[in-house]
């Protein structure tokens, strides 16, 4: 089956520049070249229900689709698109198919890696690497949470708190937002202990889930093997972005 993981994009390749960010006042960034999938999320027409999320990695022409249903993926031709559709019964769309369990595969192998690195980030005190990763990593966050939905067929797969609100983030590099949130981490030293450990902890549950689930064509596919990671997911999520726990 085609494989998007190869393509050298995926590559983590550290480059040490550092740069001031545009607005007065801002800590700088130093800029790397971060191993995320791109996820591009699309909703239904007049409602915030997810349609589709689009799979793509930066270098390659090709990329995958993942809905509530069928599933599909495209390569660019000299002559036009290739498009090869991976369908699901109603009935049935609550499992994970081989194609659904690939594609998850690989964006979680990317995942892994951008969190191995921001965890070595906090060890090191190394700031300016938290700050440029903080313009990219929430929205793969949310992205995230509407893959995995959608890969499960179910809008509860993951819990609602683990859906990033818009009002935290900016995607931008000279965010307010973005100082904030790591000088929080910095000026709570308990908080960047939790942070590092559930960090840790997260890296470890998707490496199991892949283990079990989605590396493992012996799955019981009528099974979900993901529910000690999605709630590890949930928790990583009120950490990094310091959302109070629910109160019932």
């Amino acid at each position: 089956m085609f494989s998007l993981r190869n393509t050298a994009a995926v590559v983590c390749i550290v480059i040490r520049v550092s740069f001031a960010a545009d607005t007065p006042g801002l800590a700088e960034r130093e800029s790397w070249s971060i191993p995320l999938a791109k996820l591009s999320v699309s909703f239904e027409e007049g409602t915030f229900r997810c349609e589709k999320v689009r799979i793509y990695y930066q270098g390659s022409p090709h990329y995958q689709v993942i809905t509530s249903g069928s599933d599909y993926l495209l390569k660019k031709k000299r002559h036009g698109t290739e498009k090869t559709i991976y369908r699901e019964s109603i009935e049935r769309a609550f499992m994970l198919t081989d194609f659904e369990a690939e594609v998850l595969d690989e964006v979680v192998e990317t995942f892994i890696s951008t969190l191995e690195a921001f965890e070595k980030s906090l060890q090191r005190g190394r700031w300016a690497r938290c700050l440029y990763l903080d313009g990219y990593f929430p929205r793969f966050l949310k992205g995230f949470y509407y893959l995995y939905n959608s890969a499960r067929n179910s809008d509860e797969a993951l819990p609602r708190v683990s859906l990033v609100p818009d009002s935290l983030y900016e995607i931008s590099l000279s965010s307010e937002k973005t100082d904030k949130r790591i000088q929080s981490w910095r000026s709570d030293k308990e908080r960047l202990i939790r942070l590092r450990i559930i960090t840790k902890e997260l890296i470890y549950q998707l490496e199991r889930l892949q283990k079990k689930e989605l590396d493992n064509k012996k799955r019981n596919r009528e099974l979900s093997y993901g529910k000690e990671f999605e709630e590890v997911f949930a928790l990583f999520i009120r950490n990094y972005f310091g959302i109070a726990r629910p109160s019932h």
